[in-house]
């Protein structure tokens, strides 16, 4: 079953078809019948025409007023809006990890460029395409695999992101942040052994008080990860699981992203 985004995340949802543009200076062709994006995944086919890089493809996943997915390499999430076909998308928040291929960081910064042009939405075929102000297509998307997402009880989760407001940091690198959960509690690593309940309902949840054990990090960085993480799992209010990506969210914009094990 899948589980959708209660609050904002961390958290982090690209391409079929060739790119078309308008005329010079014209306004996005508007569409009585444009795809609602709520509640659907894509994957990013072609950023401005040129194909993406098949094991690399950009993802979007439209949620309770949020957008998100990878980048390419880094995990990142907006807000978005859409009436009719008129589609606002924030400024959005990214990790910082380093692509390890000059391409893929390449792809990364033109999906991000494009991502901030898009201004309407419109049908291509089972995909769809997401324009600019003058009616050129900027992004062209293809449904995402239809494939299993990971259970939320049982299945071992990495730390791949922790989100605050517009800020997003990938983890501190060399540390490892993971967690399982039962039925009732959650359990995990992160410098130091943490434990506490967990009630879930629907896409809600609610975890804690969480108890850890002592010691010292070992250095200042992963000891302020390490209360960032607790922080917000203590105050997590929703969370969604998409193929092996798990989101969860607290107030004031604050999310942590995990990736399956």
């Amino acid at each position: 079953m899948r589980e959708r985004w209660a609050v904002a995340l961390a958290v982090l949802l690209l391409f079929a078809g060739c790119a078309s543009s308008g005329s010079p200076g014209a306004s996005p062709t508007p569409s009585p019948s444009a795809p609602a994006l709520a509640g659907t995944s894509w994957v990013v086919t072609h950023i401005k025409g040129s194909p993406t890089i098949a094991a690399k493809q950009p993802t979007m996943t439209f949620a309770d007023g949020r957008v998100g997915g990878n980048a390419s390499c880094n995990q990142y999430g907006a807000e978005f809006k859409q009436s009719g076909s008129t589609l606002t998308i924030g400024l959005a928040a990214q990790t910082q990890m380093a692509c390890a291929d000059d391409a893929v960081m390449k792809q990364e910064g033109a999906f991000n460029t494009a991502l901030g042009e898009v201004k309407a939405v419109r049908g291509n075929g089972d995909g769809v395409e997401l324009v600019t102000a003058t009616g050129a297509v900027a992004l062209t998307l293809a449904k995402a695999p239809d494939t299993p997402d990971k259970p939320l009880v049982g299945t071992a989760w990495t730390l791949s992101g922790i989100v605050s407001g517009d800020t997003a940091v990938s983890p501190v690198a060399g540390t490892s942040v993971t967690m399982t959960f039962t039925e009732t509690a959650v359990s995990g690593k992160a410098c130091n052994t943490f434990r506490g309940p967990v009630t879930v309902k629907d896409a809600t949840i609610e975890v804690g008080p969480l108890a850890s054990t002592k010691m010292a990090c070992t250095n200042e960085a992963e000891g302020k990860q390490e209360t960032s993480v607790l922080a917000i799992l203590d105050a997590a209010t929703g969370y969604s699981i998409e193929g092996d990506t798990l989101t969860l969210t607290a107030p004031d914009s604050k999310v942590l992203t995990f990736t399956a094990a």
